[in-house]
């Protein structure tokens, strides 16, 4: 890591961290008001986040796509891009970063303990189909973040009308039904960008190993995971799973995408995919 880098990527992580304590507050304590002021650390460290980005580009010649560290680098960005664009688009929507905020601080921190060295890009990697895979991977793992983040604010949002003394900060929430339909909506448009990712991770391999389809680890986990995420859609349009079924099956389903970013790394060292490599 370059000196700049060092210093915005921890400005970065402390800002989520003091948002995603804050959050936490506002719903332990009851007090909504707290809410948009996390709002405003969130986008100050987004801010940090995008110069620790551009420094570590400075530093090493091309974006961070490679290793566990930059994959959180960038996996944290997309997530909380996410969760500001959709915030700015619907205030209520605010309090998702309940959920995207301490996962994107327990990504970086783990990617921060893996790999943070600064490596060149190998000549494999220099082509556009890089850049076209690992950013609707990114896209995929930043919706299917907010659909489980919009899962866990079904849940809670049940579970406190079902409570005699309701806490007023899941006023703050959108209404069941809303919840409900973000859930689909952003497995569906993760679903789609994770099925651009695969096709076209599948011809930039027939390229570099010459064939569409090795079986290895990641990709296997990747299949895994867009087979998880299409039943989920099968099983809404067809047998109706609505509401807190699909709320739960959102919240599960994340882990195979993350399983399939970091776990496999973390298990074996076998797999083809040099962003997963140490």
């Amino acid at each position: 890591m370059s000196n700049w880098e060092t210093i915005f990527f921890w400005i970065t992580l402390i800002a989520y961290t003091l948002a995603a304590g804050g959050y936490i507050y506002a719903f332990v304590f009851k007090n909504p008001r707290f809410l948009p002021k996390m709002t405003w650390i969130i986008s100050a460290g987004f801010i940090t986040h995008n110069i620790a980005i551009g420094a570590r580009y400075a530093a090493q010649g091309h974006l961070p796509w490679a290793g566990d560290y930059e994959s959180a680098m960038m996996g944290g960005w997309f997530i909380i891009g996410g969760t500001l664009y959709v915030a700015w688009r619907n205030k209520a929507l605010q309090s998702l970063a309940v959920v995207t905020a301490p996962l994107v601080v327990i990504l970086m921190g783990y990617g921060f303990m893996r790999n943070p060295e600064l490596t060149p890009m190998a000549a494999s990697l220099k082509t556009y189909w890089l850049y076209i895979h690992v950013y609707f991977a990114q896209l995929a793992f930043g919706a299917y973040a907010l659909a489980a983040a919009a899962g866990v604010l079904y849940l809670l949002k049940r579970r406190n009308a079902a409570q005699g003394a309701p806490n007023a900060a899941f006023e703050r929430f959108p209404s069941l039904d809303r919840l409900d339909e973000l859930i689909f909506r952003y497995i569906v448009f993760g679903f789609i960008t994770d099925t651009i990712m695969i096709a076209a991770g599948a011809i930039w391999a027939k390229d570099l190993w010459g064939s569409y389809w090795s079986w290895d680890p990641v990709e296997t986990w990747s299949l895994v995971s867009w087979l998880i995420y299409g039943i989920s859609i099968h099983l809404r349009v067809t047998f109706g799973w609505r509401e807190k079924r699909l709320a739960w099956l959102a919240i599960i389903a994340l882990s195979t995408v993350i399983i399939t970013f970091f776990g496999v790394n973390f298990v074996v060292d076998t797999s083809m995919h040099f962003f997963n490599v140490r």
